[in-house]
């Protein structure tokens, strides 16, 4: 299951997000299962990640230690090392097995001068791999290389690339002195990339956004063009991959190889429809569709969206009437993020949800950022989507690319946009005597909301809970529930035992059912953790402070025309 907020998981590793959208970022991730896993597969193979397969997870003090970590990097120069380390913080704070994950290929594609007839490539016989990256493999945008070098014992080959426009990917093969191949979650690696034009140019001086991988009994290392290049214009005709490793299972040596990647084929083939279509909804988020590029892994769609000044101002006097605007003007007394810098955390937070269809209506391609995709039935053929934050303000601009297999073989799409996602304040409250839920379920209808709980256990060890493991103290408690009308997700738990104590709590979002009842309520059956509960108390006050409300009052389709 994809959150939606997973998209903003990458450019945070990368330290592309400024230190308040991650703090935000951070907060998030620490009661998201979702993004939890999901940043576990971007971390995946990289040293930092191996180093923590032998380290102690830390205590359920998470977010103070998140929030003292913060404080402490943003004084940091090292800007590659702060997000590095902090997306490590987040990892072992949230208690995450990174060993026990396999890596979900969600990049791709591209490039080759030969083999117009190759397909049994890598990128085409790995399971796992989505349509786009099979479908450019068994065009021929393959590139088999097979170059290698050895030093210590080990030989560093790279079988093969893919490229076009959007990305590289590249797969590695590390083997010992007997011809063994090595396991890349063992041990530790050393390892740069570099990405230059033939003359030698730098093109990614910062030297971000590379990322490697285990794929099946090989490594693979990936990088995104997209944010490099904003058109296939400026995408060189070759391009170069230099590859250094420094250690290897421990090993110091030298492994040196440069890659040269041919890009004509692919961009000869790319394909830019410019749209440059704008709409505003009823709730005020404005929503431009500038371009669908076709390249031989992909159709890439490029949207902008912000909120209008209405929008805008409605949010800043909701901020001040609740006095939300909090955030401490020189460093923090308290290393964690203020109620206020929660708040429009959440509030500046929106989703998108839109369709593509061909020319029958049929659905070919679509985004839903909701974090159930069973509710519409409508997320199809995605390859890969990321979104950044664009310029100043109040942070709500963003540049989406959302990424889908090709969309070849049609003269005419049609976008239309089907949801838009806005969280809002939320004030449901359940009071439970726990010696009544011991005996039988506890029913409380509340701020539109009916929650039946059930089932209240403590844990002082490990404890499955869905897809999570608790570690230490706490409580689990299941429940079901139906939700108010477009309302599609609720957050920000919190439970108060008889004694005034304050629990922080996270929902299993892994695991449960999310339905839609006869009248299009959503309907959950899931659990809650209660983290830090010691005993069982007398009374448990259960609360949740925002709400995702699902708008449908929309009118937006855009056709577009393609060649065939």
């Amino acid at each position: 299951m994809k959150c939606h907020k997973s998209d903003q998981l990458k450019p945070y590793f990368d330290g592309k997000l400024s230190p308040l959208e991650s703090a935000r970022l951070e907060q998030h991730v620490d009661l998201c299962i979702p993004c939890q896993e999901e940043l576990a597969h971007i971390m995946e193979g990289t040293p930092e990640a191996e180093e923590l397969l032998a380290e102690e997870l830390l205590s359920p003090r998470f977010t103070e230690l998140v929030m003292e970590d913060i404080a402490r990097q943003e004084k940091s120069r090292n800007k590659r090392k702060t997000w590095k380390k902090r997306s490590m913080d987040i990892m072992k704070k949230t208690a995450i097995a990174v060993a026990g994950l396999t890596a979900a290929v969600t990049f791709g594609t591209m490039v080759s001068p030969t083999f117009a007839n190759y397909v049994n490539s890598l990128f085409n016989t790995v399971k796992d791999v989505d349509g786009g990256l099979k479908q450019a493999a068994v065009e021929g945008y393959a590139q088999q290389i097979n170059k290698q070098v050895t030093d210590k014992g080990y030989t560093v080959t790279v079988k093969e690339v893919l490229a076009d426009p959007t990305r590289i990917a590249l797969i590695f093969e590390i083997v010992d002195k007997d011809g063994k191949k090595l396991d890349f979650k063992a041990g530790n690696y050393e390892e740069s990339f570099t990405l230059t034009d033939k003359a030698g140019n730098d093109l990614n001086p910062e030297g971000d956004g590379w990322a490697r991988g285990k794929y099946g009994d090989y490594m693979l290392v990936r990088q995104d063009l997209y944010d490099i290049f904003d058109s296939v214009e400026k995408v060189p005709d070759e391009l170069r991959v230099g590859v250094e490793f420094n250690k290897i299972m421990d090993t110091e040596g030298s492994w040196k190889l440069d890659i040269p990647i041919d890009m004509k084929k692919a961009k000869e083939v790319a394909k830019t429809v410019v749209i440059n279509q704008e709409y505003t909804s009823p709730q005020g988020v404005v929503i431009k569709l500038d371009n669908i590029m076709t390249v031989p892994s992909a159709s890439l769609l490029t949207l902008e969206t912000a909120w209008n000044e209405q929008k805008n101002k409605e949010y800043r006097k909701l901020i001040e009437e609740k006095g939300w605007n909090d955030a401490p003007e020189g460093p923090r007394k308290e290393m964690r993020l203020t109620p206020g810098e929660l708040m429009q955390y959440y509030l500046t937070d929106y989703g998108l949800a839109y369709e593509i269809l061909d020319e029958k209506g049929n659905l070919i391609a679509g985004r839903d950022d909701t974090m159930f995709e069973t509710l519409n039935g409508i997320r199809k053929n995605e390859v890969r989507n990321t979104s950044k934050g664009k310029g100043k303000g109040e942070g709500q601009g963003r540049v989406w690319w959302d990424g889908f297999a090709p969309f070849t073989g049609h003269e005419k799409l049609t976008f239309k946009l089907h949801s838009i996602y806005l969280n809002e304040p939320a004030s449901f409250e359940a009071k439970i005597s726990l010696d009544e839920l011991s005996k039988q379920p506890v029913t409380v209808k509340n701020s539109g909301s009916t929650f039946t709980f059930s089932k209240l256990k403590t844990t002082e060890e490990k404890e499955r809970f869905g897809r999570h493991e608790s570690r230490g103290k706490g409580g689990i408690i299941e429940f079901e529930a139906t939700l108010p009308n477009d309302i599609v997700y609720i957050t920000d738990w919190k439970a108060t035992d008889d004694k005034g104590n304050v629990y922080r709590m996270s929902m299993d979002n892994g695991d449960g059912e999310y339905t839609r009842d006869k009248d299009g309520r959503v309907q959950i059956k899931s659990a809650l953790f209660i983290s830090g509960l010691e005993k069982q108390p007398k009374e448990l006050t259960i609360t949740y402070g925002i709400q995702e409300r699902q708008y449908r009052d929309l009118n937006w389709e855009v056709p577009i025309q393609l060649d065939k």
